[in-house]
């Protein structure tokens, strides 16, 4: 049997049990700090979040995922790395009850990862987008089992757990996913610039944005803020402040505690017309329906 399907095969086996209690698209969290394992036993619609600093791997069944520009068609044994928090849309596509859908997530440790490049050689920085994708093969893939495989023996976690993360940053660093994770912690200017610039969009992104004045900030041109920040996010700057106030919004709308057109102006939309129609966009309904969905018993 090929080495992947070997490493896909033990993953299976460790997280059975967690499949075995997760019927719909949800996920539950493990005893190994940050680990999360993923199931559905049906396909679904196109669901927006922010992926965070993360390692991702599909087990069973597919995925596509969704940042700007880039797309990710994600099939069983396909794993990604995202270095900063990114809005996308990922959707299940292939689920069923008999052969459900099986991921695993790792949110990154900043402070284990960071530590572990300044240990290793020097390498030279790289412009790359905020999001790799790989296979679940070779020293990644048989990394990641170990630490995944502590699920059964959780009297080994303390001990081991920050062993295994360490060696699974480590074959990180040195796979193709590496460029993209050095950002985490890259002293090149440009990327620190370009990702303090999508910070703020993400924190302050009820406020109006004046381009120039971000790529002032960034000490470049506004052609050149445009070109890199797509670059390395997928998005261009209002399409990437777009997508997070329509995040902030749907959590609003899920608090069930406001109508259509305060949540629009509270998170800078000046048209609530115009945010309808953004959100249906995006969502696949339109805000009063989800609205109204989360103040039904």
């Amino acid at each position: 049997m090929p080495v992947l399907e070997t490493t896909i095969r033990r993953l299976l086996d460790d997280v059975a049990p967690y499949v075995a209690q997760l019927p719909g698209p949800v996920g539950r969290e493990t005893p190994v700090p940050r680990l999360t394992v993923w199931a559905s036993t049906s396909a679904t619609l196109p669901t927006s979040a922010v992926f965070e600093p993360m390692f991702y791997a599909v087990l069973q069944g597919a995925k596509t995922l969704i940042m700007g520009a880039n797309r990710f068609e994600m099939a069983a044994g396909a794993c990604a790395a995202s270095s900063f928090g990114l809005p996308y849309s990922h959707q299940l596509t292939d689920a069923a009850p008999n052969r459900p859908y099986v991921g695993i997530s790792l949110h990154l440790d900043i402070d284990i990862l960071t530590r572990v490049m300044l240990d290793m050689p020097r390498r030279e920085d790289r412009w790359t987008c905020a999001v790799a994708a790989s296979d679940l093969d070779g020293a990644v893939g048989e990394a990641f089992a170990r630490l995944v495989g502590l699920v059964n023996s959780p009297d080994d976690i303390g001990m081991l757990a920050p062993q295994y993360e360490r060696e699974l940053y480590y074959r990180l660093l040195q796979s193709p996913m590496g460029d993209t994770l050095r950002q985490i912690s890259q002293r090149n200017d440009r990327v620190r610039q370009i990702k303090a610039a999508a910070d703020w969009l993400g924190a302050n992104n009820s406020k109006p944005v004046v381009v120039p004045d971000l790529a002032t900030l960034s000490g470049m041109s506004v052609t050149s803020f445009h070109r890199h920040f797509k670059a390395v996010t997928g998005y261009s700057p209002l399409a990437f402040q777009r997508h997070m106030r329509l995040l902030d919004a749907r959590k609003l709308l899920a608090a069930g505690g406001a109508n259509v057109a305060r949540v629009a102006y509270e998170v800078g939309y000046q048209s609530p017309s115009q945010f309808s129609r953004e959100y249906r966009r995006a969502f696949g309904s339109p805000p009063v329906a989800d609205l109204r969905r989360e103040r039904e018993p």
